[in-house]
Formats: structure tokens, sequence, C-alpha cells
């Protein structure tokens, strides 16, 4: 999408998605939304969680190729090595480029923003979207003191310091950043969000069931299936309560022991879907009775949380039922949307907002409803994240109070 006069910005994210595709969207939902700017998505051609190959029509996005991987092995880092160079290429060759703007995980896509800022003698702003390389050792994937581990935090170190400004999703990571000697004044949240309008009607509600299949108390989780979701405990819920209906929408590492599972043990109240595109995802959100946000007991979790899925299932009029009321703090609390407990608490969260009447979901589905619509829209975050960019592109200019989000 050419917008003649203005700067190019080039948002370098290796698992970016076009809006048509499941996925993270959330690049492509607040740069078509920015003003005064004009914006150039790289991403890779392969999803993350699938590694089907796709292709797109969305005129923001430049897609390159990588090589198919599975697991944390050594062909998904040659996959960000070969991501990181095709996306400086594109970088070097782009015209009218004013910004770059590069979002983690993983470090190499915010190196090679660096490369390109510093050749194109542009500003670069950097998104963390996940503390690395925190989140590795907190999987267990990389053992904390390691070589590898010390090599990674220089990098993080030196990438954050050489950012003109730093967009983080969440609040809640302030120690981290002022760990790392950056400058409070230089940090910014960019929650994660939706925009109601986006979702069908209350009034298509029962149409949209009988469309879908979906029949009695459901409940909805839509998300990645991998080891840090900690889906098993939505299997130990449903074993539990074969009154309620559980659909899993995704795709993931764990997904097809998942699906043994369920088998084994007659789970016949569980149903897995594929993803879908977010056009049809919204639908079937709204034909259901109950979003699920659940991860796995890493502490790490507990510092902050912004999770897309939370804010999607507040624009269906859900309520909330999470496992992470520690992470979530900043956007929810418990009994004000939904129930929200400990990791350990996730079965007993969901037998309370199954149980609960009909108008008391009504009223949570209600007040989730009422919290993104004020505080966690697409709109508000896209213009917060135009001020950003301005600030990068002019350093004289002062942003207001950050660590803060607009309303």
């Amino acid at each position: 999408m050419a917008r003649s006069g203005w700067p190019v910005v080039l948002v370098i994210n290796q698992f970016a998605m076009p809006r048509t595709q499941w996925g993270l969207t959330r690049n492509a939902e607040l740069f078509s939304r920015v003003q005064g700017w004009d914006p150039v998505i790289v991403s890779a051609s392969r999803d993350h969680y699938s590694q089907a190959v796709f292709t797109t029509t969305d005129p923001l996005f430049r897609l390159v190729d990588v090589p198919a991987y599975q697991g944390n092995g050594p062909k998904r880092m040659w996959g960000w090595v070969v991501f990181g160079a095709r996306a400086a290429r594109i970088g070097l060759m782009t015209k009218r480029l004013g910004l770059v703007f590069a979002s983690s995980p993983h470090l190499l896509a915010p190196v090679a923003g660096y490369l390109v800022s510093l050749v194109r003698r542009v500003p670069l702003v950097v998104e963390i979207r996940d503390l690395w390389p925190e989140s590795i050792v907190a999987s267990g994937n990389l053992r904390r003191g390691s070589t590898i581990h010390r090599v990674l935090q220089w990098l993080e170190r030196f990438l954050y310091h050489r950012a003109a400004q730093l967009v983080v999703v969440t609040q809640g990571w302030e120690e981290h950043f002022a760990a790392l000697g950056v400058p409070a004044d230089k940090v910014h949240v960019v929650p994660n969000g939706t925009e109601v309008a986006d979702l069908p009607s209350a009034t298509e509600r029962e149409a949209l069931r009988k469309q879908l299949g979906i029949t009695g108390i459901t409940a909805v989780y839509a998300g990645a299936h991998g080891p840090a979701n900690g889906l098993g405990q939505v299997l130990d819920a449903a074993a539990k309560l074969p009154e309620v209906n559980f659909v899993l929408i995704g795709a993931g590492a764990e997904r097809e022991a998942l699906l043994d599972r369920s088998r084994r043990e007659g789970l016949t109240n569980v149903e897995f879907r594929s993803p879908v595109p977010r056009s049809e995802l919204v639908q079937l959100l709204a034909a259901c009775d109950i979003g699920i946000h659940v991860l796995a007991p890493w502490d790490l979790l507990s510092q902050g949380l912004s999770p897309n899925k939370v804010f999607d299932y507040f624009a269906a009029g859900l309520p909330l039922v999470s496992n992470c009321a520690d992470g979530l703090r900043a956007v929810v609390t418990d009994g004000e949307a939904g129930r929200l407990g400990s990791f350990s608490e996730l079965g007993q969260c969901l037998a309370d907002v199954a149980h609960a009447s009909d108008e008391q979901r009504r009223a949570w589905g209600a007040a989730g409803r009422e919290i993104v619509t004020t505080r966690y829209s697409r709109s508000s975050a896209a213009a917060q994240l135009t001020d950003i960019l301005d600030a990068a592109a002019r350093p004289r200019r002062r942003l207001s109070r950050p660590w803060t989000r607009r309303r």
C-alpha cells in the first residue's frame, strides 16, 4: 500500500502474519492503522506452527523463504539466520526508508534491523514480545550461565542500547530493563488488543452456533499448542467436567500428543480444530461460551502478560478463565471478567464459570468487552505507536509518561 510522500518503516518480524492468516497479526493490524508512515512488513512465508508455506496478496507484506524445521534444533536456528540475512537484503534495497522496526523473538531479527539502520543511517525501534534469552532458560532449552546464554545476554543488552526506542507488549518488565541499564523513558508499552467492531454482533450468535456445530456450554482455546501453553491442564479439566464441551483451535509441537491423549482417555467432550483465518476465528469465538487462557507454570510468565487471545475473548463477550492471575494483573483481576487463578487452578476456575448462572456469565462477558473497548483497542495502540515512531525519527521530541499506555 504505497502512500506517496510518506517515509517507509521497515518492519522485520519472521512470525508476522497477514490478517487473512491465523497467528501473529499484531504488526499487520497496528501498522495498517499507523499514520504518516508507509509500512513494509518482512516476514517468513512459512507458518511457524504448522510449517506450511503460504502466500498473500496483502500489499504490506514482503514474504521471504526460510527452511522448514521441527523442534528447537539447528535447523530452526539456521532458519533465523536465513531470515535475518534475507530481511536485511530487502531493507538495504528499500527506497524512501525512514526507520527500521524489528521485533523479537528471535534476536536475529533485531540484529538484521540494526545492520540495516546502521548502513542506511536511519533510527531503529526494537519491539520485545518475549524476554530473550530469559524465556529460553525458563523453557529448559538453555542453561543459565552457559556460553550461549552469556552471548545472548550481551546481544540483548547491545541491541536495546542501540535502539532509539523500545516497544514492549506489557507492564511488569521494568526491573528487567533497569538491570540492563536501559533508561525507563526509552521503553513504552503498546499492548496487544483487538477491535470490537471486527466481531459478529450478539444477534448472530445462535445462527453461528448452528452453522459451526457448537452446542451446550462450550469452552474455547484459540492459540498455539506448544510446550509453553500447558494444554494438558485443559484435558485434565475436560476429564472432570464431562458436561462442558471443549474446542481447541490451533497448531504446534504438542498437538499430536494432545490428540493421542484425548483418544486414549476417551475425552468425547474435547474437539480439536485446525487453525482458521482470523475472519473465521472471530465467528467461532462468538459462538462459544467461555474463553480459556492457559500457560505452563513458568515463573517468568508472572512478570507480565498481554495475550492476544484474551482480548479476542473479551471482544467476543466471553468470560475469561486463566491460570495466570499474576501475569494478567495489569489487564484484569479475578472475578472482574471471569475467574483467574494460579498455575494449578485452571480446572477449578473452569468449573466456577461453567456452573455459574447465565446472567453471571453475561455480566463477566460484558465487563471484558468494556475492558477491551476502553483500554485495548488496536486503533488507540496504533496512535500510540505512531507517536513512538515519530519520536524515534525526531530524537529531541520527548514522549510523555513512559511505561504507560494510552487509554
